[in-house]
């Protein structure tokens, strides 16, 4: 007999064999977690989203299961994650879990009447760089190569967008002639990178809201209110004021080289200082110890040439998708 019902918590250890034991799979690349990984992701509630996890069962079997988000703070419905045991799949029950799920997050107040695959989603899973050792911490949207794009484009869901995932080995890393000859002209002009200097350097959140990321704002402003003097914050100035910035730099326990970002205010543009301030970024993480980077940036984003020029090469494609029509 086959039933849907909420996760509970005595679902979970069987759901997360299920989903370890499908991270075999060349085209499900995300890394194996703990249970309390597994809980926190796709059972627990917090002060700013709802989780709402459904899981698929036959015969009292779990074999498969749903989840999604509502978003307090936003309004917003998210599609987290869908897991099928092989042995049942095209049986038309993921298509009961999906329409399941879609219609309890339909019940939300939502800011409008629709439900994304997306790097909004406040649920990260790291996910695996294929034929390394190295890992990114998020994954937005969906792995273009995975049969649940397919499944998801054949429910109604649409493509807005292409996120491209760029991955570098960076231990060997060095500036190239490129880099160090626009480095000396800017330094002609009078520009300066360095670290933000607290007590020196102004114009930060001038800066930052001409950027126009919220994100980037909170994110800056909280590692600079945290760490002082001693905060990792890469920033080019001229006459001390703060005109871009990237970072904070830090070495994550992947070994991975931490990447928030990267901005110069709309004044300073075009002097290539957006190349240089990268081409900094990478060093200093390099000097810190990580041994590679990896980033997301749009198919049609101009950046991608910098990131390509510094030699990172794109090693998965991922799709926002999203469904309006219901």
């Amino acid at each position: 007999m086959f039933n849907i019902e909420p996760i509970k918590l005595e679902h979970c250890e069987k759901l997360l064999e299920l989903f370890n034991k499908t991270t075999k799979r060349n085209d499900f690349l995300y890394e194996q977690l703990t249970i309390k990984q597994f809980e926190e992701k796709f059972y627990l509630n917090t002060k700013t989203y709802e989780i709402h996890s459904f899981v698929a069962v036959i015969d009292q079997k779990p074999i498969g299961f749903i989840s999604g988000v509502f978003d307090l703070s936003t309004n917003k419905a998210y599609i987290t994650m869908i897991v099928i045991d092989e042995a049942y799949r095209r049986l038309g029950y993921a298509k009961q879990l999906l329409h399941h799920l879609e219609n309890k997050l339909l019940e939300k107040p939502l800011q409008q009447r629709k439900i994304e695959i997306v790097f909004f989603n406040p649920i990260n899973l790291s996910w695996h760089i294929p034929n390394t050792n190295a890992l990114h911490p998020n994954a937005p949207g969906i792995d273009k190569e995975s049969i649940g794009y397919l499944f998801f484009k054949g429910q109604g869901y649409m493509d807005f967008a292409i996120q491209n995932a760029y991955y570098k080995d960076i231990r060997s890393y060095e500036y190239n002639q490129t880099i160090l000859n626009i480095n000396e002209e800017l330094k002609r002009k009078g520009f300066v990178f360095d670290y933000f200097k607290v007590d020196q350097d102004h114009g930060l959140v001038e800066m930052l809201n001409n950027l126009g990321s919220p994100v980037w704002l909170d994110t800056i402003l909280k590692h600079i209110e945290t760490k002082g003097i001693d905060n990792t914050l890469l920033v080019p100035t001229i006459n001390n004021l703060v005109i871009g910035f990237t970072g904070p730099l830090m070495v994550e326990k992947s070994m991975r080289g931490y990447f928030a970002g990267i901005g110069i205010h709309s004044d300073y543009r075009g002097h290539g200082l957006a190349k240089v301030l990268f081409s900094k970024l990478i060093m200093g993480l390099k000097e810190m110890g990580a041994h590679y980077m990896t980033l997301f940036t749009g198919e049609n984003n101009p950046a991608r040439r910098m990131y390509e020029n510094e030699g990172f090469e794109i090693v998965r494609t991922f799709i926002d998708l999203r469904k309006v029509d219901f």
